[in-house]
């Protein structure tokens, strides 16, 4: 089992206010802080990443590098796992 969603992880953008036309789709992101709860959408994160686009009021996008994103709008990407440790055996060699 994963851990929640919080400051510091990678995620994915799965969603949006734009739904389907969200130019944020397929994004990866550094999820930044926890902005507060929304009535509708749960929690809220605040996200940067390259190429990042908010909607502005006027209902177009912007590039601004950062937006806030709805917990379920974001995809958790799990870090790669260490690499297992090497295994001493103790073993008889003959010769």
């Amino acid at each position: 089992m994963s851990a929640p969603l919080q400051a510091g992880d990678l995620a994915e953008v799965v969603g949006g206010l734009g739904r389907g036309k969200s130019p944020n789709i397929g994004q990866r992101v550094k999820v930044v802080s926890f902005q507060g709860e929304h009535s509708q959408h749960g929690r809220i994160w605040r996200c940067t990443g390259d190429g990042v686009q908010q909607l502005t009021d006027a209902g177009t996008y912007v590039v601004t590098g950062w937006a806030d994103f709805a917990q379920s709008w974001l995809c958790k990407i799990e870090p790669d796992a260490p690499p297992p440790k090497a295994i001493e055996r103790d073993c008889e060699v003959t010769t």
